[in-house]
């Protein structure tokens, strides 16, 4: 059990407590008060976040972002969902059909593929690890405040499949006050995994995060410019969120909005990522902040 399980909560505590756990992970003290790095940047949104944080809240609900998207008039981005639970019993009771995957609506990271069979997609083992998720309270874990509060479910959906009949790359748009301005793309999540950082040029950047960078260029996504200019509008009106979309035959699918990845704590490989990051997120900023307005101001 994480022992930030068990300290207070609040602005004080989580801020020093994301404070610490970057201090362990990036060999730096980071300062949100004074942001040079993206890291910093990151957690400089936790000390005064900048956007609404009801509807931060709302959009990192796996299940309530597709109500908001209708709202907004973008259904054509929503990935069906066969279900939506609030405990084990609904679960074992509903008859499934076909591929899916289960995920907790109230956290991140975790996520269950089957296939049904005679109505019944999941073992008496993954009714335990259901189990964890509905009794996991992921702010208290990460201290990201947009996860305070949120309904404990599990969201079951269709699994989706790219032109290749694989499961699709997700491709996950770095915006700062509405403007994109670096796309990750992973390789080989479940053999060998790496990373990629394209400019919103789609020109690869000389570092990574996390995982080891691939130095062979992809070309240039088909749905690139339309994914762009979808993500401008997802994110105008928050300081930063990460847009993720799944590039399918049929069209672009949104997977989910992220505010704070990887906690503020991300390590670069070389190191000088991070810096170099930073700096692109303060010049996308100030391009974006020309542009005025926000989707939940229209919706």
């Amino acid at each position: 059990m994480k022992l930030q399980n068990f300290l207070p909560t609040g602005h004080f505590w989580d801020n020093a407590l994301s404070i610490l756990n970057a201090r362990k992970r990036l060999g730096y003290f980071p300062n949100p008060r004074n942001p040079r790095s993206f890291n910093e940047h990151i957690l400089a949104q936790k000390w005064a976040f900048k956007g609404d944080l009801s509807l931060a809240s709302r959009v990192t609900d796996k299940a309530e972002v597709k109500n908001w998207l209708t709202e907004i008039g973008m259904e054509h981005l929503i990935v069906p969902t066969l279900g939506v639970f609030e405990n084990t019993w609904e679960i074992d009771a509903f008859h499934f059909a076909g591929e899916l995957i289960a995920k907790s609506t109230h956290g991140s990271g975790k996520a269950v593929i089957r296939t049904a069979q005679n109505g019944r997609a999941f073992s008496m083992e993954d009714m335990e690890v259901f189990r964890t998720w509905f009794t996991e309270d992921y702010y208290k874990r990460s201290r990201e405040p947009n996860y305070k509060g949120l309904r404990k479910r599990i969201i079951v959906e269709p699994v989706l499949r790219d032109e290749t009949g694989g499961l699709p790359k997700d491709y996950k748009f770095f915006c700062a006050d509405g403007e994109p301005f670096v796309i990750q793309v992973d390789h080989g999540r479940h053999t060998r995994h790496t990373r990629q950082l394209y400019d919103a040029n789609w020109q690869l950047l000389p570092y990574s995060t996390i995982y080891e960078r691939d130095p062979a260029p992809m070309p240039r996504p088909a749905l690139l410019d339309e994914a762009l200019a979808t993500a401008r509008q997802l994110s105008k009106g928050f300081g930063f969120v990460r847009v993720d979309f799944y590039f399918i035959p049929s069209g672009l699918k949104l997977g989910e909005m992220t505010f704070f990845p990887e906690n503020g704590a991300g390590r670069f490989c070389p190191a000088e990522g991070d810096l170099q990051m930073g700096l692109q997120f303060v010049k996308a900023s100030q391009t974006g902040d020309m542009h005025t307005g926000s989707l939940e101001q229209r919706a």
